[in-house]
């Protein structure tokens, strides 16, 4: 058997940056390690980075 902590979110796609933001500082005040909460700020920067990356080429691929 596996012990886990899970969080369980529901998101109104109404108002998703309020709804992601909740999701985040939900997930983060779980975490008592500092450098874990840090670490886990850095990868979603990257993810963010990667995904603005890709509609940003989308957008240019249309456009030619």
């Amino acid at each position: 058997m596996k012990v886990r902590q899970l969080l369980e979110c529901t998101v109104d796609l109404a108002q998703p940056l309020p709804e992601l933001s909740a999701v985040v500082s939900a997930v983060l005040a779980a975490l008592p390690d500092v450098e874990q909460r840090a670490e886990i700020l850095r990868q979603l920067d990257d993810q963010i980075t990667e995904a603005l990356l890709a509609l940003d080429n989308a957008d240019e691929e249309a456009a030619a």
